[in-house]
């Protein structure tokens, strides 16, 4: 098995040096090649998960659209309940193509945000991942001791990000097209795609150079992700023009299967160059290893909230709560606002009247509102596991031996960072909660709202600590084990969101706690399965504590 180092022994191979009659540029960018199938290596299977999750997500949602929508008043139906239903538009688009609907047309305003968002993550994740993390890891150190130019580590994560930007996209395309749809319509749905992954490799590469750390770099590269997806929303509701200002509004705005524009396809393309260049010119002002913005030196002696491993926790994931809290914060009080909308969607569809029959037994608006909170929980969801998981992060960097080398017990700071991701998560659901129902309250003019979603979002955290109780479980027995609770996460959202379009029997959705949570405000209240769900995190909790006391660290 070939190691880092192994590598860069290659890259110091005569032929990959850097020669001194070579233009500026080109020493600058010396060893991209290799470093390129360096980092496509190292990420084969990360990769792999990522194609079979975004093109997975395209090919059960042809398969549901083309059995749900086979003849043109099924189709005529779907278009008039979303359009000009500011509930669906804001989860889906402007709803391109709608006029004259075609399956096309359906599939998009089903598929594209989520397609889109998903491999933005994807760009920020892996940009990340081999440009500011391996700085902050000092692997970067030992490639740049190879001969290797200056700009070659950031120009190799581009391409590579390019590279499987581009795969994913062609698979989404090649899925269309083996559905039936349109060749041109399917190509622009995945160049549309591929547009949106490079402006947000774009942005991560400008992440990187400003923060100082990966978790700060990442969450930069995610709030801007998240704002574009806020002004493209707020700018679908409204006359349009805002969302020119976003991304995703771009490569909604290609109208893919409705007379297609293929003339913005140069705005991803103009904007990626423009940050590309933004970040070699600040990657030349920074000192390596440092981002543009320094971190703030500490005292000289730990402050009394330091002095233990829960203050340590608080203190290595404030930042983290806090942008979570933001950012998910936002999306709850637009849903809010909508939700005064989705009273419409009944309208002359009996399709839709199902689906939301099966949340509950509340109002058409109440199971907006129980949707929207799922939405949130299950987002949410992806802060409560990272929470736990910054056990892995500080034990595979190092730092874990040096607090366990003073009187410090490991259950102690495992259960440290447990209560932040606890605690985190309750208060994350509890405000998201609180200003879903204020905005739904300043469009009813009904302040018990308030604590109402208030009630209904905390409902769901019972679940959410099934997957703590999980990851902290996995890390207990080894770190190496711990990521698989991702795809438990990942399972949790696919049944969740697409429940009712996949038919799967009940024992096998059942599998996701989110199943078990009673559907507030469409529902009513149920205890017996949110003890049930208590009792099953506790008991993963403490399966992972008894483990980690018996396993060797680092």
């Amino acid at each position: 098995m070939t190691t880092l180092a192994t590598d860069v022994a290659r890259m110091a191979e005569p032929d990959a040096g850097v020669s001194d009659d070579r233009p500026e540029l080109r020493k600058s960018v010396a060893g991209t090649g290799l470093l390129v199938r360096f980092v496509l290596r190292r990420d084969r299977i990360r990769l792999l998960l990522w194609f079979a999750g975004i093109v997975g997500l395209v090919v059960v949602t042809a398969a549901s659209i083309a059995g749900l929508y086979k003849t043109p008043e099924q189709l005529a139906s779907y278009a008039r309940t979303v359009r000009g239903n500011s509930a669906l538009i804001v989860q889906a688009g402007p709803g391109y193509g709608l006029d004259n609907p075609t399956t096309g047309a359906v599939m998009m305003n089903e598929l594209s945000v989520w397609t889109i968002l998903a491999i933005s993550l994807l760009s920020v994740f892996m940009m990340i991942r081999h440009t500011r993390a391996q700085e902050e890891s000092e692997q970067a150190e030992l490639i740049r001791a190879a001969p290797v130019g200056r700009h070659a580590p950031l120009a190799a994560a581009l391409v590579a990000t390019a590279i499987a930007d581009l795969v994913v996209a062609a698979g989404c395309a090649a899925t269309l097209i083996f559905y039936g749809l349109s060749a041109t319509g399917s190509i622009a749905f995945g160049s549309s795609v591929f547009g949106a992954g490079l402006v947000f490799a774009g942005v991560a590469a400008v992440a990187a150079q400003a923060a100082s750390g990966s978790r700060a770099a990442l969450g930069l590269g995610s709030a801007v992700i998240g704002a574009a997806y806020v002004v493209r929303a707020i700018g679908d509701v409204g006359n349009g023009v805002l969302s020119w200002f976003s991304p995703i509004g771009w490569a909604q705005s290609i109208r893919a299967f409705a007379d297609e524009r293929w003339w913005v396809l140069v705005l991803p393309l103009f904007a990626t160059a423009t940050l590309v260049s933004i970040a070699v010119a600040l990657q030349g002002r920074r000192d390596f290893g440092a981002g543009l913005t320094a971190q703030r030196p500490g005292a000289a002696a730990a402050g009394p909230r330091l002095s233990s491993p829960l203050g340590l926790a608080i203190r290595l994931q404030r930042a983290s709560v806090v942008g979570w809290t933001v950012g998910l914060g936002l999306i709850a009080f637009f849903y809010g606002i909508v939700a005064d909308q989705a009273e419409s969607i009944l309208e002359d569809n009996p399709e839709m009247k199902d689906f939301f029959a099966q949340l509950g037994q509340g109002s058409i608006t109440d199971a907006f509102l129980s949707m929207s909170v799922l939405v949130m929980a299950l987002m949410a969801t992806g802060f409560t596991i990272s929470s736990v998981l910054r056990l892995r992060a500080e034990e595979m960097a190092g730092r874990t031996d040096a607090l366990l080398a003073t009187p410090v017990e490991r259950r102690r700071l495992g259960l440290s960072h447990l209560a932040v991701a606890i605690g985190g998560t309750v208060a994350i659901m509890t405000i998201c909660g609180l200003l879903l129902g204020a905005g739904f309250a300043l469009v009813s003019a009904d302040a018990g709202q308030v604590v109402r979603m208030a009630v209904a979002a905390v409902v769901m955290v019972p679940a959410m600590l099934v997957f703590a109780g999980l990851a902290f479980a996995l890390y207990g027995f080894s770190p190496r084990w711990s990521p698989i609770v991702w795809a438990a996460f990942v399972w949790a959202l696919v049944a969740g969101m697409l429940a009712s379009v996949l038919n799967l029997p009940d024992r096998v959705l059942d599998l996701s706690p989110f199943q078990h949570v009673p559907a507030l405000p469409a529902d009513s209240m149920a205890w017996p399965p949110v003890v049930a769900l208590l009792a099953v995190a506790a008991a993963l909790m403490a399966l992972g504590l008894w483990a980690l006391d018996r396993r060797d660290m680092s």
